[in-house]
C-alpha cells in the first residue's frame, strides 16, 4: 500500500478536543444561566482544572493536538486557553457561544466569525485557521465565509476517511461520531440527551478498533473528545490506555488538524 502521509508514515492520528464547558448548554438556551445545577456540569472544566490535566497527559505521550474553543471560553478563561497555545497545541474556532449557525444570514454569521477570530487571537497571539461548527448543521454560507476570512480548514464534515478539499479550496479534516466521547459518556439527563454511562471498555473497544482500521487502510483517525467528558478521572485512565495502544504501531503520524490540513493542501 502506497503511503499518502509524510515520511512514508502509514496513517495519521489527530487528537482534537471541543472546549465547550458550560456553553454546550447555554449556547442555544440562555435560561441555563439561571440553572446552576445544569451549568455546573460545564463549569466542572474550570473548577477541576481539567485542561492542565489533559495537557499533561498529551505531553507525557508527546502528542500535539487541536482544541476547538468556544470564543466565550477564551474571553472568560484567557489563562487556561492561553496555556493550550503556550504548550504547543493549536487553538481553533468552535462558535461564539456554541450557537447554531445554519439559520443565520451571511452578514450575521460573518460578524460572529470575525468576533471568534479576535477573541482567540487576543488570548493566544495566533490567528486561528481552523474551525468546527459548534452545534447542528453547516450554514449555507459557512464554508465560503471561512475561506473569505483566511481559514485553511474546517473539521465539521464526515465525507471521507481522508482529508479532502471543497471547490473553494478549503480543506476538510473529517471528524467522526464513533470517536466522540459525548455519545458514550455524557451524563446529562436533560434536553435532547439521556444520561449515557457506558463502560470505559466500550470506548476503548470502539476507539482502538477504529484506529486499527484506519491504520490498516492508511487513513486519518480523528478524535472528537470533550474536556468535561474525557477529562474525568476514570476517563483519563481510558485516554491513557488509548494513547499507549496507539503509540505501539510504527508509522503513525501524530499531528494536529492544522498540520494535517497544511500537508494536504500541499500534496493534493
Amino acid at each position: 500500500m502506497e503511503s499518502v502521509w509524510p515520511e512514508g508514515n502509514r496513517c495519521a492520528a489527530c487528537f482534537t478536543f471541543d472546549l465547550d464547558a458550560e456553553w454546550v448548554f447555554m449556547g442555544n438556551d440562555p435560561s441555563v444561566a439561571d440553572k446552576p445545577r445544569i451549568k455546573s456540569q460545564g463549569e466542572y472544566v474550570w473548577n477541576s482544572n481539567i485542561i492542565p490535566r489533559i495537557l499533561d497527559k498529551l505531553d507525557e505521550f508527546r502528542v500535539k493536538s487541536t482544541f476547538f474553543v468556544v470564543a466565550q471560553n477564551a474571553i472568560n478563561h484567557p489563562d487556561v486557553v492561553g496555556e493550550i497555545a503556550d504548550r504547543g497545541h493549536e487553538v481553533a474556532t468552535h462558535g461564539w457561544k456554541h450557537e447554531k449557525v445554519d439559520h443565520l444570514p451571511y452578514e450575521e454569521e460573518k460578524k460572529l466569525r470575525v468576533q471568534m477570530i479576535k477573541a482567540l487571537e487576543d488570548v493566544t497571539g495566533v490567528r486561528p485557521v481552523g474551525n468546527r461548527v459548534a452545534g447542528g448543521e453547516i450554514g449555507l454560507n459557512t464554508h465560503d465565509i471561512l475561506k473569505e476570512l483566511g481559514f485553511l480548514y474546517d473539521s465539521s464534515m464526515r465525507g471521507c476517511d481522508l482529508p479532502y478539499k471543497l471547490d473553494n479550496g478549503l480543506v476538510i479534516v473529517p471528524s467522526y461520531y464513533e470517536m466522540d466521547d459525548f455519545h458514550l459518556f455524557a451524563d446529562y439527563p436533560m434536553g435532547g440527551y439521556k444520561a449515557r454511562m457506558m463502560s470505559p471498555e466500550t470506548g476503548y473497544e470502539i476507539w482502538t478498533n477504529a484506529f486499527m482500521g484506519y491504520y490498516r487502510y492508511g487513513l486519518c483517525w480523528t478524535s472528537m473528545f470533550h474536556p468535561q467528558i474525557i477529562g474525568k478521572p476514570g476517563n483519563m485512565m481510558l485516554l491513557d490506555r488509548l494513547l499507549r495502544f496507539m503509540k505501539k504501531p510504527k508509522g503513525v503520524w501524530f499531528a494536529n488538524a492544522k498540520d494535517i490540513a497544511e500537508y494536504w493542501n500541499k500534496v493534493k
